[in-house]
């Protein structure tokens, strides 16, 4: 059976959804969020941004910064637009990566204001392309990200990273060997070093990953 490691806590139905496949996957978390105790004010905005699930955890646990943020929201992954419409929010449209947002709030909400929920370590690239444009969007931090690097104790066909963060804390303590290298998106891959070798997930989802680890090892057991 090929054994993979994922470098995030996995639920049951995903590991699941690896064997049904023939895959035996492992999950070993390399990182840890630790959600604000407390949120500083910010201003009033037209519309919110998210480009993680644990933005939104956050800012939940927060009723008052709660009930000052817009209730309209653009986001990043089907899974955060998920949890955002599922505690009520109005999800405009959602975007598989940052730029792609990006681009599309500069060519179609250029005149409106923006909050962006996210953490230490987010990506530059929403604030950089709004600000490059004059389009008022507001930093809150709601998280941060702690490395937890691990040795690794056994050798793995496959690794998943669904971080940059994940990559950094995994070269701590490790490198990389002859393991195939699966990344969530292109961000991810792109805190890999120089020439390793890696694979990108059709889309930036769980699910994606799967189909690109079973197009990959074309479900053959070893």
């Amino acid at each position: 059976m090929i054994r993979l490691l994922s470098t995030k806590l996995l639920l049951p139905q995903e590991v699941e959804a690896f064997a049904a496949l023939g895959f035996q996957v492992e999950s070993l978390p390399l990182i840890r969020v630790q959600l604000s105790e407390t949120i500083e004010a910010f201003p009033q905005a037209d519309f919110a941004i998210f480009t993680s699930g644990n933005a939104l955890e956050a800012l939940q646990r927060h009723p008052a910064a709660k009930a000052l943020a817009p209730r309209r929201a653009f986001c990043v992954g089907s899974k955060t637009r998920e949890r955002l419409e599922s505690a009520g929010w109005e999800v405009v449209t959602s975007f598989g990566y940052a730029q792609q947002l990006a681009n599309y709030l500069v060519e179609q909400y250029a005149g409106y204001s923006f909050v962006f929920f996210c953490g230490e370590s987010r990506m530059e690239t929403l604030p950089k392309v709004l600000a490059k444009k004059g389009i008022p969007c507001h930093e809150c931090l709601t998280y941060t990200t702690e490395l937890t690097p691990k040795k690794l104790a056994k050798h793995y066909d496959g690794l998943l990273f669904f971080s940059p963060s994940a990559v950094r804390s995994f070269l701590v303590a490790n490198s990389f060997a002859e393991e195939k290298i699966f990344c969530i998106g292109s961000t991810t891959q792109s805190a890999l070093p120089e020439g390793v070798s890696s694979y990108i997930a059709h889309s930036p989802t769980l699910e994606g990953i799967i189909e690109r680890c079973q197009e990959i090892f074309n479900n053959r057991q070893t």
